[in-house]
């Protein structure tokens, strides 16, 4: 199966960080970008090994329903208990699944913060991020490192 990253605009912090554009319009969601959010020069490295990963086969709904696990782990999971989630029943052919495994509490420029391990696996590939999540109004927002 052939296929890129889509177009997709994602937010770090609630600003619009980076506009990605491939040849299929498959959404990415700002966790997948985490490994690259913290480096400028992303767009001047080689991303071929991003054609089969993991977020590659992500469709909106798989993306939809991980943020929401992602979310409900962060509200309520503790330190180091991890929850599991799979993209079954969402239409989607290409079973994916996720482990979500918050690491600490702490306190960002007067917000609630947690880092989150998320490893998500598809086609025998993982990838794995520690990003920070802060929660805000708005709710969980990944805060840029």
């Amino acid at each position: 199966m052939s296929s890129r990253i889509g177009s997709c605009v994602f937010q770090v912090a609630g600003k619009v960080a980076k506009k990605v554009t491939g040849s299929s319009a498959r959404p990415v969601t700002a966790l997948a970008f985490a490994a690259l959010a913290f480096a400028g020069t992303a767009s001047a490295q080689n991303l071929g090994f991003m054609h089969s990963s993991p977020i590659t086969f992500m469709r909106d709904k798989d993306v939809a329903s991980l943020q929401q696990a992602l979310h409900t782990a962060l509200d309520n999971n503790a330190d180091g208990q991890s929850s599991e989630w799979t993209n079954e029943g969402l239409g989607n052919p290409v079973p994916i699944k996720a482990t979500i495994t918050p690491k600490d509490n702490a306190d960002e420029k007067g917000m609630h913060c947690r880092h989150a391990t998320v490893t998500v696996t598809a086609k025998s590939q993982d990838q794995s991020w520690l990003p920070l999540f802060c929660k805000t109004a708005q709710g969980w927002k990944m805060e840029r490192q």
